[in-house]
């Protein structure tokens, strides 16, 4: 990962070609590799001064930040290993049972230089630093979760919009076609400070400039390093105007779908049955029944992702003006010689998605990257309310975020009941790559 940028819970910490710029606009002749198309890529001007630019660390009441000129990345370890680990079990006899694998959190460590001018500036400048690494004090949304963190794995060289990096829950999506240095940016999700920073070597320059190394690490919850959304045609789909499909039950086909058996199976000696298990209360929550439902698809194209990636999806559903029930959400797989209007057998679904309930006016959330579902809606003069939804799988049964191993294209089937699907209620789709290293 390059590391000449960092942007953590919507701050930007690390920005080289800043520090760089404000170095030598300040006097002092800074020798080191720029990255030209950096400022435009985050959405900035070109660098003149703290001051005049509205530097992060700026602060109008406190003369001493127009001195501190900016974080330089030294250097990053942390991202470009694999977070997997395994714990074989020996065996009685030779050898062992591999047993299961799972990803560790990642930790980051940071090597960065301080720039200042004078030891005032050097002062303020750590202690900004020690501030922001603590996360939007005056936000609530992370709590235990984290943050996000955004970097580049090179000097970006796409400049299509300004970049947007979240804090805790608040993941923001950027619209189709205004991707950030799509081939670059990388997100790290649920990520908070480790230790540090802590400040080492400081180099007194002529000009009475500052010159100050420090380290600090973070930990990522989430060990996964996630690209931007692919590039497909999936943008907002209306759902309140498209075609009315039933009456049908979407949960009775699955009763009716074989289970394959074991071919060894002797039909003269049948396998001893196994104790009834305990029967499984019915929630309550959970809607059933024939019933007519708007009817929406949305595909994914298979060339679009990258063929060796791992895929999760982010589904937003906007209810509109109207209260939304028995939303049900369903995945297949396809390649382009299957058209999605062509794939109407449940049983060969990957898996449901569905809600009972979604008040009006609310935003649904569903991200696999943080594999967290939120749901957002007015709340009066209160203004804006998140809460967490209960999300119900296949039939009712217990839902499991889904990952998409493969590189196939997708058909996604949104299903919510007529009589309660507003005439402006929409729907979007989107994959995300995700990798264990970069």
């Amino acid at each position: 990962m390059w590391d000449g940028y960092l942007d953590f819970a919507g701050t930007e910490i690390i920005n080289t070609a800043r520090a760089v710029a404000y170095a030598r606009g300040a006097g002092l002749p800074v020798q080191c590799s720029e990255c030209d198309s950096l400022y435009a890529a985050v959405g900035d001007e070109p660098y003149q001064a703290p001051n005049t630019d509205t530097a992060p660390w700026y602060d109008t009441s406190q003369p001493e930040s127009g001195q501190f000129l900016g974080v330089m990345g030294m250097g990053v370890a942390g991202t470009s290993a694999s977070t997997l680990t395994r714990t074989p079990v020996p065996l009685v006899g030779e050898g062992s049972a591999v047993g299961f694998g799972r990803r560790n959190h990642r930790e980051i460590a940071f090597t960065v230089s301080l720039i200042a001018r004078g030891d005032r500036g050097l002062s303020y400048g750590i202690e900004w630093l020690a501030s922001a690494l603590q996360g939007a004090s005056c936000s609530t949304m992370a709590g235990c979760d984290g943050y996000e963190a955004c970097m580049f794995t090179a000097c970006p060289t796409e400049t299509l919009a300004p970049l947007e990096c979240g804090q805790g829950d608040t993941v923001p999506i950027p619209e189709p076609g205004e991707n950030v240095g799509a081939a670059e940016l990388r997100h790290l999700f649920d990520v908070a400070l480790l230790e540090g920073p802590a400040l080492g070597e400081v180099r007194y320059l002529s000009g009475g400039f500052r010159w100050a190394d420090a380290t600090f690490t973070l930990v990522a919850g989430k060990p996964y390093i996630f690209r931007e959304p692919v590039q497909t045609l999936t943008d907002w789909v209306p759902l309140g105007t498209q075609p009315i499909v039933g009456p049908v039950d979407p949960d009775a086909v699955y009763e009716e779908c074989v289970t394959p058996e074991p071919c060894l199976t002797d039909p003269t000696c049948p396998t001893p049955p196994m104790p009834p298990r305990p029967p499984i209360p019915a929630d309550p929550c959970y809607q059933g029944g024939a019933a007519l439902f708007r009817r929406a698809l949305v595909e994914i194209d298979p060339i679009a992702p990258p063929d060796w990636a791992e895929m999760v999806p982010v589904i937003e559903v906007s209810t509109g003006s109207a209260e939304m029930r028995r939303l049900i959400i369903r995945f297949w797989t396809s390649d382009a010689s299957q058209p999605c209007s062509s794939l109407s057998d449940p049983c060969d679904a990957c898996l449901d998605i569905s809600m009972s309930y979604l008040p009006a006016g609310a935003l649904l959330t569903v991200d696999g990257r943080v594999q967290r579902a939120t749901v957002g809606c007015p709340q009066g003069d209160e203004g804006y309310v998140t809460t967490t939804p209960y999300i119900f799988g296949t039939a009712g049964q217990t839902f499991t975020w889904p990952v998409f191993a493969c590189p196939t294209g997708l058909c996604v089937e949104v299903l919510s009941l007529a009589t309660a699907t507003a005439a402006n209620a929409q729907v979007r789709v989107q994959m995300v790559p995700r990798s264990d290293a970069a």
